[in-house]
């Protein structure tokens, strides 16, 4: 079939001048490897409009941007809205800093309800055999 003189022969400087077209395109090997049809039916759209005498790369990926619009590529990936060590339960990177923990004396003083731990008391000014002695016979 190669011999038959209805196929036209295509040289590698025009093979190369084609690749070039759908690089610049944007159907370069990352959208081979995601969509594999999309990038055969733009590959194909531009052999036949090679073929058919359409020798300009600037008409060629124009007619590509027409039939196909302009192939988009995600500016930036997926960022999840924690980090990993948070997700899983794992220990702060080195190197960032630890948060502060936000200290309210009302938070810390929660009594017998199985909240914070209970702040220490202050001790009274009285010591405590004054306050149990009390006005009696023997005491004065």
């Amino acid at each position: 079939m190669s011999s038959n003189p209805a196929y036209a022969t295509i040289l590698p400087a025009e093979m190369e001048m084609i690749q070039t077209v759908l690089d610049d395109a944007g159907y370069d090997a990352d959208v081979l490897a995601e969509d594999q049809s999309l990038f055969n039916a733009a590959a194909l759209l531009v052999m036949k409009l090679f073929l058919a005498g359409e020798t300009s790369p600037y008409a060629l990926s124009a007619q590509l941007e027409r039939n196909f619009g302009a192939p988009t590529k995600d500016s930036a990936p997926y960022k999840p809205p924690l980090p990993r060590f948070a997700i899983q339960g794992l220990p702060m990177m080195p190197g960032r800093e630890t948060p502060t923990l936000f200290y309210d004396p009302d938070l810390q003083s929660w009594d017998n309800e199985g909240g914070a731990v209970s702040r220490t008391r202050t001790r009274s000014t009285y010591p405590l055999r004054r306050m149990v002695r009390g006005k009696g016979p023997g005491n004065v």
